[in-house]
This record gives C-alpha cells, structure tokens and sequence, in this order.
C-alpha cells in the first residue's frame, strides 16, 4: 500500500511538472521507474542517452554538507555523466 501512495505521488509530480513545460511550448517524455537496482544517475542518463533527449530536468533535496556525503547526491552524478543540459529543479515543501 506504502509503494502504490509513493507512486501515485510520482505521478502527480510528474503531471504538474510535464503541464508547465508543456504549456512554455517544450515538448516532454517522462517515465516513473521504481524499483531498479544500480545507480540512479546511470539509469537517468543511460534513459536520456536512449531518448536522445536535449535536457535532463531533475528534482532535488539541495542537500549539503554531512548529509550530503553520508547520503549520496544522484543529481551530482547525473551532472557529472550526462551529455547533455541538466536542469535542477530544488525541492521545496508548500
């Protein structure tokens, strides 16, 4: 029950994202995975490689400092591998 809630909050983000790229005019494709063993980051980027998108527009908590390293940072590798522009979009709650 946990899992679907989670995915039915992705989806809903990915909507209200998808609608306000659409609506400046930017063609979107967009794809919920969960569930995937391996790094974030080189699923992210094997996926935009494989769409040959122009950009990667990613989410992010804006973690910093001991959180940080303890953590990880997807979008820091995302960064670091992508080929292509990558738009961070931080996390901030209502």
């Amino acid at each position: 029950a946990a899992l679907e809630v989670l995915r039915q909050h992705g989806e809903r983000l990915l909507e209200e994202a998808s609608a306000r790229f659409e609506a400046a005019g930017l063609a979107v494709e967009r794809l919920l995975v969960d569930g995937l063993g391996g790094r974030v980051a080189d699923h992210v980027v094997d996926m935009a490689r494989s769409w040959e998108a122009d950009a990667i527009v990613l989410g992010t908590h804006g973690r910093r400092g001991v959180r940080r390293l303890v953590l990880g940072s997807d979008a820091e590798q995302i960064l670091r591998l992508a080929s292509v522009p990558v738009l961070l979009v931080r996390y901030r709650p209502e």
